[in-house]
């Protein structure tokens, strides 16, 4: 845990981490590029950045707030899930002051504890902080996310989709494989994703592993072709065309673009 939005490494630079990062910005106005799109946000807010989202601050003015720098195993299962799947967009605090003093006060306290070598038993009360602190966002972003949806089947669907895509996206191309293990038809899970995303299936698993590549052609220097092989696709010329459909761009004008 860390004050500020400074510490650890230059965030101002493009990089990407191997844990989660939740950012409770307090006051600034920021402007961020999260896997190489613009998010241009005004404190109060709470971000999650996943691992190996590419992220960069491009600007921000008046900072203020901390950085939680977290494994998911930390957390209680149920929380491991809302890590997983929620806060898929910033969740605007503006008008959340209990929170806001809630979330300070549980930082504060938490840095204290981590900053006098603690013993085992102090890590088990920082634990206890960082779980209710989750709990606190859950409570909130109920109430900021799409409260309707929430518990319908669709949305239910949705996530597990999301979280197999996750995990499988590699060896899984096709929608039908999907779905079967959902146990629900192909054109279902197409029907409930449009619904839902705004997306079908196939598009999600084409984007999935395109976001992939682009982090891959800017953090690696590996052929096209080699990228296509981790990514599961044994025809490489078939994945640059992929690419090129999803991104406008080839492979290599990526890279040029966003890394030289």
């Amino acid at each position: 845990m860390r004050e500020g939005i400074t510490a650890g490494h230059n965030i101002t630079d493009v990089h990407r981490d191997d844990h989660y990062s939740l950012m409770f910005a307090f006051q600034g106005n920021y402007h961020f590029r999260i896997d190489f799109e613009d998010v241009i946000i005004k404190a109060p807010f709470v971000l999650k950045i996943a691992p190996g989202q590419v992220h960069q601050l491009i600007e921000v003015n008046g900072p203020g707030g901390w950085v939680l720098a977290i494994e998911e195993f930390v957390l209680e299962a149920e929380l491991q899930h809302y890590l997983l799947t929620g806060l898929s967009r910033p969740i605007s605090l503006k008008d959340a002051a209990n929170l806001l003093t809630r979330i300070q006060t549980i930082m504060e306290l938490a840095f204290d504890l981590q900053s006098h070598s603690p013993d085992v038993f102090t890590h088990k009360s920082i634990l206890f902080l960082i779980n209710s602190l989750f709990c606190l966002l859950i409570s909130a972003s109920e109430n900021k996310e799409d409260p309707d949806a929430k518990e319908t089947r669709g949305h239910i669907t949705e996530q597990a989709f999301l979280q197999l895509l996750k995990k499988h996206f590699k060896d899984w191309k096709k929608p039908g494989r999907y779905a079967s293990e959902l146990s629900i038809t192909t054109s279902h899970l197409n029907d409930i994703l449009r619904a839902t995303t705004g997306r079908s299936t196939s598009m999600h698993i084409q984007h999935y592993n395109i976001l992939e590549a682009k982090r891959l052609l800017y953090f690696t220097d590996l052929e096209v072709r080699e990228i296509a092989f981790k990514l599961g696709y044994d025809d490489g010329v078939y994945f640059g065309k992929l690419f090129k459909k999803v991104t406008q761009y080839t492979c290599l004008e990526f890279r040029r673009q966003f890394r030289d």
